[in-house]
């Protein structure tokens, strides 16, 4: 079972690096609190894509298919990082580490 964020999902940013930033620290901010918000680990991911930070955005991929093995859009992002940052892509990779 998991755990989802029930607040409405943050507008993307006005003007990219300063918005950015404030951004990266409140979804830091929201998972300290909760880890395993993923809504919020989902919009962390994405952000970190779009600042070409994949190998970051790869851990949080990860982390939302451990929480939810069949969670579409992780699954997505999983696969775009791991063909940006070069790394070997297997299906091992999204499965549910035991």
């Amino acid at each position: 079972m998991s755990v989802a964020s029930t607040r409405e999902p943050l507008l993307p940013p006005r003007s990219p690096k300063e918005d950015w930033l404030v951004q990266l620290a409140r979804l830091q901010e929201l998972l300290t609190a909760c880890p395993s918000d993923l809504l919020s680990r989902c919009e962390l991911a994405a952000l970190l894509e779009t600042m070409d930070m994949y190998e970051e955005a790869l851990v949080h991929w990860k982390v939302v298919i451990d929480l939810d093995a069949n969670h579409l859009i992780a699954r997505e992002g999983l696969v775009r990082c791991h063909q940006k940052t070069g790394h070997h892509f297997t299906t091992r990779t999204m499965r549910r580490s035991v």
